[in-house]
């Protein structure tokens, strides 16, 4: 019995340290290969293992396969693309079934797991452009990311007006419900 209580408290410590982005996402192939170094060479990476990901550009649908064409970014450690104007290249993603392009936006990240499967030659306006293919195994799309009108804030009000910077620290007191006399602090990072 002692064992299946500890057990029951020890859960939730144990599941709030799992991640819900997939192993084979979170996992850089070794080597790590970038889409330029399969654009000058597409035949020497034929086959081998990627992780790619960035911003989705434009997503088409096909009988049996949906493509996605995809703005490279470099990759944080758990496989994020990061934010910022720096591209590492385009490349496009083949993935089995039907991924509903109302879902997958033009702008939304997304991390892919693969192998190199070929190059393909399209244009961008009117310049040629080569694109390395990924079948992808593995495709993780992030939740979006969410922009608030307003910066965090200190949620109680200090006697000196907001400060952004600094532990700030206030001591209160309100009559309750029962007539009753509560204390009780603040502090913001």
């Amino acid at each position: 019995m002692r064992n299946l209580i500890i057990g029951l408290l020890a859960l939730p410590l144990l599941t709030g340290c799992a991640s819900r982005v997939p192993i084979e996402i979170r996992t850089p192939p070794v080597p790590a290969i970038s889409p330029a170094e399969v654009q000058k060479q597409p035949d020497a990476y034929r086959g081998h293992a990627v992780r790619w990901g960035g911003d989705i550009l434009t997503v088409e649908t096909r009988e049996k396969e949906t493509e996605i064409e995809f703005l490279a970014k470099a990759l944080d450690s758990s496989g994020k693309p990061e934010d910022g104007d720096v591209s590492l290249g385009r490349f496009l993603a083949r993935v089995e079934g039907f991924l509903d392009p109302a879902v997958y936006t033009q702008g939304r990240s997304a991390t892919v797991r693969g192998v190199v499967e070929a190059v393909t030659e399209r244009n961008i306006g009117e310049r040629a452009y080569v694109y390395p293919v990924v079948r992808a195994h593995t495709l993780y799309l992030w939740p979006r990311k969410v922009y608030y009108g307003y910066p965090r804030y200190y949620p109680y009000h200090y006697p000196y007006g907001y400060y952004r910077y600094g532990l700030h620290f206030g001591l209160g007191h309100r009559f309750g419900h029962h007539g009753g006399l509560h204390f009780g602090y603040g502090h913001r990072f």
